[in-house]
Parts: C-alpha cells; sequence; structure tokens
C-alpha cells in the first residue's frame, strides 16, 4: 500500500478516535448544531473542520510515525543528524535518509518531512545557502 493511502488510512482512523474521545454531551451538541438539512457557509463550518483536520493529522502521523521509530531511523539514515531543507530541496545525502526513512515506515515523503519537522528533525534554509557537494554542474 502505498505511503499517501496509509496517511489517508490514519487520517480517518484518527477520526473516529477523536470523536470517540469526546463526551456524549459534546456529540449531542454537534449534532444539534449542525442541522442535516440545513445550509451552512464556508465561514460556519470552518473554524471546527480546521481544528477536526489539524488533529486527525497530527494523531495520524503519530499512529504511522511514532517518535520512538523517527528516532531509531533518524539514528539508522541520518546517523543523528538534522536534515536540511533548502525550501523543498535536499542535497543527495539528506534526500537519501528521507527516502530510506519513508521506505522503512511505508510514507510518503511529504508526511514524512511535516513529522520531522514536528520533532526537530528538519531545519530549513533558504535556498540561496544550498550546497550539494555531489551535484556536478557543467
Amino acid at each position: 500500500m502505498c505511503g499517501k493511502r496509509r496517511f489517508t488510512l490514519a487520517h480517518e482512523c484518527a477520526h473516529q478516535i477523536l470523536f470517540g474521545m469526546e463526551s456524549d454531551n459534546d456529540k449531542r451538541t454537534h449534532e444539534s448544531k449542525y442541522a442535516p438539512r440545513a445550509a451552512y457557509s464556508l465561514r460556519d463550518l470552518k473554524t471546527r473542520e480546521d481544528w477536526n483536520e489539524w488533529q486527525a493529522n497530527v494523531l495520524g502521523a503519530a499512529i504511522l510515525m511514532p517518535q520512538k521509530e523517527i528516532d531509531i531511523a533518524m539514528r539508522q539514515f541520518a546517523r543523528g543528524r538534522v536534515l536540511r531543507n533548502y525550501e523543498g530541496r535536499f542535497n543527495y545525502i539528506d534526500c537519501l535518509s528521507l527516502t530510506l526513512l519513508c521506505q522503512s515506515l511505508g510514507v510518503s515523503k511529504s508526511a514524512a518531512i511535516i513529522r520531522l519537522r514536528q520533532l526537530g528533525y528538519i531545519e530549513d534554509r533558504p535556498f540561496a545557502e544550498y550546497d550539494d557537494p555531489l551535484e556536478v554542474w557543467l
């Protein structure tokens, strides 16, 4: 199963887990607040939906990429180094480390980058500082 699909499934499972953790009173409030046949503006739904999506993304990432597993993978594939992101570009060694981590955990690069950034394993730098000693310019 591809990494993107695995994250989508973890995200949707997280919605179910989080909904199950809400109190019965909160569940009833949501049901009565949002009538099934009423039309709501995007503004009405945006704040609540953003919070729900953020929670599901964070929990989904934690399910697929627990901090302990990330710590182990970063020691194994990056020798404990922080990966440097130059506005979406990584040097060869960091890109290889990221690819191996993604393959090991079965996640997409975009999901891994977000999680690694949350855990302090990615340092963002301006592209002007990009330097890859293995890259040859003709």
